[in-house]
């Protein structure tokens, strides 16, 4: 029996499917993202193809609408508005959702449908990812999947598969967490009862070309919007300090198995920029702690 209502979740092996994305100036990694779509899920399985774009002035619409998208402008700009938007507009059972920066992995499809249908109780079945454009931090991201050092509770919404009524039943994607509308959604799926299954051998490209931009998405995702979440206690404080210790060592490591002696230092770096960023946003009135709750068997 599903979360939905007590009734039994439909088989999902074979049936047609949506695939949406939500976009904003994406010009520069859009072609590469709808070639690796077009490679990893078979067209006859596919429904109807959204781009919900929330006002781009570059090339987005263009090479939408050359790849065969269809491209429908969000009446506001901002993930969850524009994720809502593209739910709003899904009508099969699964739908399949990507971000502009995404570059599919070829067995992406293959893996990650089974993954959904496993059990009726799962209502998200996703894939990870892996930087891709900037040196350090393919290094940062190659090392920690090549070392089984991905956290148990990881997840994202970019290369993700889902359960269309599960999603509507605990109302989309929820807009009080702008840049963190993946994890306050998970968390509504998890008191519904339902599950978010991240396949850990599927490993797509995360389009980041500088590794200085990555940093400053960082300090705004943790500072500026005031999000911290707090993943005790799945992620005890002694595991927090003894990663922190070690940072020289990892990153040595890091350096070494990726020929890039920047790491390094860009490792370390990075480190600092996350733990101070959070500390600052610590300091805000509006900063709020959101458990992010990880499944056992998952």
């Amino acid at each position: 029996m599903s979360p939905y209502n007590g009734a039994p979740a439909s088989p999902v092996i074979g049936m047609k499917i949506d695939l949406v994305m939500w976009t904003l100036n994406g010009g520069s990694t859009l072609a590469r993202c709808f070639e690796s779509i077009e490679k990893a899920v078979p067209s006859d399985v596919i429904c109807h193809r959204y781009v919900v774009d929330g006002g781009s002035a570059d090339s987005t619409r263009a090479i939408a609408e050359q790849f065969g998208w269809i491209v429908v402008r969000s009446t506001r700009r901002g993930i969850p508005y524009q994720a809502n938007h593209a739910l709003d507009l899904v009508d099969t059972e699964v739908f399949g959702s990507f971000e502009q920066d995404i570059g599919l992995n070829p067995v992406w499809f293959k893996l990650v449908m089974p993954a959904l249908s496993s059990d009726s109780d799962v209502a998200v079945a996703q894939g990870l990812r892996a930087a891709s454009g900037s040196r350090y931090l393919e290094a940062i991201d190659g090392y920690s999947i090549r070392h089984s050092l991905v956290p148990r509770w990881i997840y994202s919404i970019d290369n993700n598969l889902y359960r269309t009524a599960a999603l509507r039943s605990v109302g989309g994607f929820p807009p009080d967490c702008a840049v963190s509308a993946d994890g306050a959604m998970r968390n509504n799926l998890f008191r519904k009862g339902w599950k978010w299954k991240v396949c850990r051998d599927v490993v797509s490209l995360h389009y980041r070309d500088s590794f200085v931009k990555h940093l400053r998405h960082v300090v705004i995702q943790s500072a500026e919007h005031k999000i911290l979440w707090e993943t005790y206690p799945e992620y005890r404080i002694p595991d927090k300090l003894g990663r922190f210790v070690t940072t020289p060592l990892t990153s040595a490591k890091m350096a070494s198995e990726a020929h890039t002696p920047g790491v390094f230092f860009a490792y370390p770096l990075f480190r600092v920029v996350r733990i101070l960023s959070r500390i600052v946003g610590s300091l805000s009135k509006q900063y709020r702690f959101i458990e992010v709750r990880s499944q056992p068997g998952l």
